[in-house]
């Protein structure tokens, strides 16, 4: 049995090689992760060109590591059609990622991008992010990436026919310095990116300020716990819908019905 490794900071960044020593022994580990840093993708996949798939020397501990020089969404597809056509791995890890992802940024995070690439193919997926620290430290991250791991294939024995995505924060800190495990809805915090002219006048960088939330996943974050968020791919607003349905009830019509036919014919 095994478990896939990627992320979105490349094959080469510390953060994936720490990932796969703390993950050491859970099961036999195979990276495949993008060629370079592919940071703020989220789920972009490459389609103007075709894309090179490269076997490169091993990683820690021996794992298996191949380089796709593309986004973090193709290294899994290569991965899930190449590697493990013949068996699906258990579980799909993506990161550490230097910088956290939560509230606003999940979703144009490329390592979330890459778990719910996982996770739109049927796969249990755990993306692990840590806090911007320079340096950083990757302990926490680290123990927390294990621990979570470990409970995430519990989780996904007990429940074969529902994957699930688990979002992972851990502040830039030993274990022993951690608040505690969180378990917290997704909020509106996060960082709020701009568009900043550079300082000699030609063109944009992006920058912005990091905001802060009374409440969801960036609150506890802020408050110095460590912080897991399920999340899901599908985004249908309930409520509005269910709104639309009685405020647009003369103009929409039941699938299937003989109105919806003669609509759909008229």
């Amino acid at each position: 049995m095994t478990i896939l490794l990627t992320n979105d900071d490349g094959v080469d960044a510390p953060g994936l090689a720490i990932l796969a020593r703390f993950l050491a022994g859970l099961d036999d580990l195979v990276v495949a992760a993008p060629a370079e840093n592919q940071s703020g993708v989220g789920m972009a996949i490459t389609i103007t060109r075709g894309l090179m798939a490269e076997r490169r020397p091993d990683g820690p501990g021996g794992v298996p590591r191949h380089s796709i020089d593309g986004t973090p969404a193709d290294a899994v597809k290569y991965a899930l059609g190449h590697l493990f056509r013949e068996k699906p791995p258990r579980l799909v890890v993506s990161g550490i990622n230097y910088g956290p992802n939560l509230g606003r940024n999940v979703r144009c995070s490329g390592t979330v991008g890459a778990a719910f690439e996982a996770l739109t193919s049927g796969l249990p997926a755990l993306a692990v992010s840590v806090e911007y620290a320079v340096p950083p430290n990757w302990d926490g991250a680290g123990h927390y990436a294990r621990r979570l791991a470990e409970k995430a294939l519990k989780l996904a024995e007990s429940r074969p026919d529902r994957p699930f995505l688990l979002n992972l924060n851990v502040p830039s800190r030993p274990p022993g310095e951690i608040a505690g495990l969180v378990a917290a809805r997704h909020g509106t915090g996060g960082f709020l990116e701009t568009l900043v002219r550079k300082p000699d006048g030609e063109g944009f960088v992006t920058g912005g300020e990091w905001l802060v939330s009374r409440d969801g996943d960036a609150a506890v974050f802020d408050a110095g716990f460590a912080v897991v968020t399920p999340l899901r791919f599908e985004m249908t607003d309930e409520a509005l819908l269910d709104d639309l349905r009685w405020r647009w009830r003369e103009d929409l019509v039941r699938p299937g019905t003989d109105a919806g036919a003669k609509k759909g014919n008229g």
